[in-house]
């Protein structure tokens, strides 16, 4: 940048360097939109004069483009910069998700290296697909009571997969209540998903016990984690933070029409976000975070189990986005987010069938009781004699 004066006004207040995608809020200050959002996570006020600033503010495509027009090589650097930081917060992610894998649980490396560490899990077999990061309740039977001690014992991981199929998700035994009077129940939390590296086999104690080894998505290129729009005819794909704010917008949408009480329910029921929307130092987001949100809104949303293992079993990050925004877009003001007791919005005439029997059956009760059949019916001689007759 030393070979272009760039004018103060077209720096960043907060980061001090060029514009990035500039973003002028109301009392006219322009910031780098990853610093604006950083700034206003903390409180919605410019970070200069501390006027209020509403959120969803847009790119200033005038700044940008003579930025762009005046400026290119101090564009270019700072682009270079930038992909340098997300190079880095990747490689740290990274390093993050094998000391996750690694955690207490028994590892060991395969013989010829090519397949990575391998981890043996117990195995609990379940009918619906389990989700990474889900948090679930499940009652155990004596079999399941027998696999969740075993992994009590060990490094509190087990494995829930299909009744059919190679592949599961690896989930941590958070809470254990023994049995009493009522079956044993367990929470487990999901971590990261696994397959099977061989046919699992029998323990001695009778339950299946699996030797997996850890995936994950295909990590996005850099041009698809960073936040610039695509330019105005571009055929490139939209940059995955953009696909991921979208989405996240429209389950906001749908929980205001739901109101407040709908969504302490679904906090309770789908947890919160992943730390993916709270960004990381430099306001970058990993292949990982984005990972780690694109499965929160596969949880979010109500579907049948073959839509959701298609997509559990995806390593595309981006397409899975895309796939939950476009349900959520669709969707408008029709409710489809993943609440207790809402099968109904997924068969509303089901229920409004529901609701005319029962409306007609207290009609019909109404008006009985109007015309005194139920008075006759109490009187009818034929049966006062018949009862009568039975205490004779």
């Amino acid at each position: 940048m030393a070979d272009e004066n760039i004018p103060a006004h077209l720096e960043c207040a907060i980061c001090m360097k060029l514009l990035l995608e500039p973003v002028s809020v109301p009392c006219g200050h322009t910031f780098c939109q990853t610093c604006l959002e950083q700034a206003l996570g903390y409180r919605n006020l410019c970070a200069v004069c501390r006027a209020p600033v509403p959120p969803g503010q847009a790119v200033n495509i005038l700044i940008r483009s003579m930025i762009s027009e005046q400026y290119p090589r101090a564009l270019a650097s700072r682009r270079r910069e930038v992909e340098e930081e997300l190079r880095q917060a990747e490689q740290h992610a990274e390093e993050e998700r094998q000391r996750e894998v690694a955690g207490d649980a028994p590892v060991q490396t395969e013989a010829n290296g090519a397949g990575g560490d391998v981890i043996i899990l117990p195995v609990l077999r379940h009918k619906r697909p389990m989700l990474p990061q889900c948090r679930i309740g499940h009652e155990l039977d004596s079999q399941g009571e027998l696999v969740v001690n075993f992994a009590v014992q060990g490094g509190r991981r087990i494995c829930m997969m299909l009744p059919e199929g190679n592949s599961g998700i690896c989930m941590n035994v958070e809470h254990l209540r023994p049995a009493g009077r009522q079956a044993a129940q367990v929470t487990l939390v999901g971590k990261f998903r696994v397959r099977l590296t061989e046919q699992p086999h029998l323990h001695e104690d009778g339950f299946e016990l699996g030797r997996f080894e850890a995936y994950f998505d295909t990590p996005l290129p850099l041009h698809l984690l960073g936040r610039e729009a695509p330019q105005e005819g571009a055929d490139g794909e939209e940059p995955a933070p953009l696909v991921a704010e979208a989405a996240m917008q429209a389950v906001e949408r749908q929980l205001e029409m739901l109101g407040s009480g709908s969504r302490y329910v679904f906090t309770e029921n789908c947890g919160e976000p992943p730390a993916a929307l709270r960004r990381r130092p430099g306001g970058t987001l990993t292949s990982a975070d984005l990972e780690a949100l694109s499965f929160w809104l596969l949880g979010a949303i109500r579907g049948d189990n073959i839509w959701r293992k298609k997509w559990v079993e995806s390593t595309d990050t981006q397409k899975r986005l895309v796939a939950c925004r476009k349900i959520l877009k669709e969707a408008g003001a029709r409710p489809v987010l993943n609440l207790p007791g809402s099968d109904s919005w997924m068969h509303p005439t089901q229920s409004s069938w529901s609701s005319l029997v029962l409306l007609l059956v207290v009609l019909a009760a109404l008006l009985a009781k109007a015309l005194g059949l139920f008075d006759s019916w109490g009187r009818n001689p034929s049966r006062q004699t018949l009862s009568s007759r039975r205490f004779n």
